[in-house]
Parts: C-alpha cells; sequence; structure tokens
C-alpha cells in the first residue's frame, strides 16, 4: 500500500476528490483516509505541521502493510529557475536544526530518497503540461518568511525546495526500511516574503479561523498578499491532482506488487 502525507487539509484536497474513501480514522492529531484509486490501495494521512511524525508512522504501519511513503503537499522555492506550480521530485532530502538561517547553513542530515520510484516519477512528469524538478528538499524547523533567506539559502545548500515534515518522514522510513521519495508543488515562489505565522494552522493541519481573522483584523494590509497566496496554493493544488493518479496507477503496474 502506499501511504502520501501531506501537513494541511488544503493540501490533501488534491487527492480526496479523486480516490474512493473506505474509512476515515483519527490518531493523535493526525486523521488517516484509507482509500482505494483504480481499485489499488492507498492512505491518504493528514499529519499537521512540522515534525512530529514518528508516532503517526509507527501506528499506521500496525495497521496497514505500507511499501511506499510519499512526502507530498506544499513546498517554497528556493532556487530561481523553481517557480509557483512547478512540481519538485526529491533527490536527497536534507534537514537543518538552525533556527537562524541568515549566516552559515549547517545541513545536519541527508537521506536519500528511492532512486526508481524517483526516477519513474521524473518521466511521468515529462509528459505533462507543469513544470517539475528533480533535486534536493530541505527540511527546516520554522517557516521561512523573508524572500532574501530563501535565495541565502539556496546559495548555501544544494536544495531547490523548502519544507516543514519531509525529512522526519524519511527518516522513519528509513529506519523501517520502507522507500521514501517527495513530490511536491511550489506555493511561494523565491521573491516573495511569506506572511504567514505558524499559529493561522490548527496543530491537525486544519486552518484556525479564529487566528486568521484576528491577524487579518490587526494586519489589513496582509489581505491581498492572502489573496494572491490562495491563487498560488490553488496553482499547486492543480499540480499535485495532475500529478498523483498517473503516478499511483504506474507505481503499482511497475514497482509494487
Amino acid at each position: 500500500m502506499i501511504a502520501i502525507f501531506f501537513a494541511l487539509s488544503q493540501e490533501i484536497a488534491s487527492l480526496k476528490s479523486k480516490v474512493n474513501i473506505l474509512k476515515k480514522m483519527r490518531y493523535a492529531h493526525a486523521t488517516f483516509y484509507q482509500s482505494e484509486f483504480c481499485g489499488f490501495p492507498l492512505t491518504l494521512v493528514q499529519t499537521g505541521v512540522g515534525r512530529n511524525v514518528s508516532d503517526i508512522i509507527q501506528h499506521l504501519s500496525k495497521c496497514f502493510r505500507v511499501q511506499l511513503m510519499v512526502s507530498s503537499g506544499f513546498a517554497g522555492s528556493i532556487n530561481p529557475a523553481v517557480g509557483v506550480g512547478d512540481l519538485v521530485i526529491g533527490k536527497h532530502v536534507l534537514y537543518s536544526s538552525q533556527e537562524a538561517l541568515e549566516g552559515e547553513v549547517r545541513v545536519d542530515s541527508t537521506l536519500t530518497c528511492d532512486a526508481s520510484i524517483a526516477d519513474l516519477a521524473v518521466r511521468l512528469c515529462n509528459n505533462e503540461v507543469f513544470k517539475s524538478h528533480y533535486g534536493d528538499i530541505l527540511t527546516v524547523n520554522k517557516i521561512i518568511r523573508q524572500s532574501s533567506v530563501k535565495k541565502h539559502v539556496g546559495n548555501e545548500t544544494s536544495a531547490i525546495a523548502v519544507d516543514m515534515e519531509s525529512f522526519a518522514i524519511a527518516e522513519r522510513a528509513h529506519a523501517m526500511g520502507i522507500p521514501f521519495v517527495v513530490a511536491r508543488a511550489i506555493s511561494d515562489g523565491i521573491d516573495e516574503d511569506l506572511e504567514i505565522h505558524e499559529n493561522m494552522v490548527t496543530e491537525g493541519g486544519n486552518v484556525n479561523i479564529p487566528a486568521t481573522a484576528r491577524h487579518l483584523l490587526n494586519k489589513p494590509h496582509h489581505i491581498p498578499y492572502l489573496n494572491r497566496l490562495r491563487k498560488q496554493t490553488k496553482s499547486a493544488l492543480n499540480t499535485l491532482s495532475a500529478f498523483f493518479p498517473n503516478f499511483i496507477t504506474q507505481i503499482y503496474n511497475s514497482l509494487l506488487t
């Protein structure tokens, strides 16, 4: 079975409408959707933001025979060639525990994505309408908000995109001997400041409506920015929705039994 991990309810929506959901389960702050796509077994997992996924994956592995883990959802560009709506396929996943990334960027650990699955994903993207990139993904502990810091991190590391979850998922997958890959869509470009805060999302990955409303009441000049981000996340969702159906089918037909 393929398990695809998303942090946010917005991200998981890219696939929920395309699969047949058989059962919804909760564990801690996570939500599992046991599903099937064209007869193939699939579990979609909404984890919430950040690294707290180890127990979630352990519980998932007790319930299902997981054959492939995919870290998906949104990512931020830290490479000028990678734009909003583009798909990034991971080659390696890097992790930096640094809180401040303005100076020298230290990469604490590196894990490799499954080469055969990543190669298949790259080949499938060649026939799609969206742009795709194959490269390293950097996982950090905090949202990188400033465009200047994104550019700096991109120059300091081999990564082309940044997220907050992939390394933790990759770490558990490697420990359990399960193949792992990253397939994420870009929701914010390298030249954009990111005017959002962690408390605008709940622990489980849903929009925190009261916190978001308070933020906009205090900073109404951010409304145009959030409207722009909404359009960009829609572009990213469209990319994920276009990529996954063929990817899932081809993985089962060629690599999984």
